[in-house]
């Protein structure tokens, strides 16, 4: 037999670890001084540029069909 649960309390608890996630969030963003938010930006940045870099180009014309 399944068990019972009270879909309001279920619902209240989805919202409220949404809600707390997005302060994690917001504490992180809202939390740092402009330098260093910045200079994380210029490090995600460069972070994906390598990561971009290392990727591999698949030529159309060699697909298998």
């Amino acid at each position: 037999m399944a068990e019972l649960i009270n879909l309001n309390k279920a619902r209240k608890t989805k919202i409220k670890q949404r809600e707390a996630s997005k302060a994690a969030e917001n504490r992180i963003v809202y939390g740092l001084s402009t330098k260093v938010r910045n200079l994380e930006k210029a490090r995600q940045k460069v972070d994906a540029d390598k990561l971009a870099q290392k990727r591999l180009k698949i030529d159309s014309d060699n697909k298998k069909s």
